[in-house]
């Protein structure tokens, strides 16, 4: 998979981060699983059949990616806030 092929995929830098290996990914997902999803929504997009097969995995894997989302977005934003800075 390539970096600009992920990227594609986010609408926000902070969608993805390192695994292990210092690959990009989804936050909150493995390589593969990050594979995997933008795969599917690949299929999907294209139209391909049975892509809705597999539907209710993605949804899995969508969610726990934008849980972890919402945690790294949470965590800066508090920590903006207790560091404002001056302006």
């Amino acid at each position: 998979m390539t970096a600009e092929k992920l990227r594609s995929h986010v609408t926000y830098l902070t969608e993805l981060g390192p695994d292990s290996e210092g690959r990009d990914v989804f936050v909150g997902l493995t390589y593969g699983e990050t594979v995997w999803l933008i795969d599917y929504r690949e299929r999907r997009a294209r139209g391909e059949p049975g892509w809705s097969r597999d539907q209710a995995a993605a949804r899995d894997l969508a969610a726990r990616h934008h849980t972890a989302h919402i945690e790294i977005v949470t965590a800066q934003a508090e920590r903006r806030l207790d560091n404002p800075t001056i302006h």
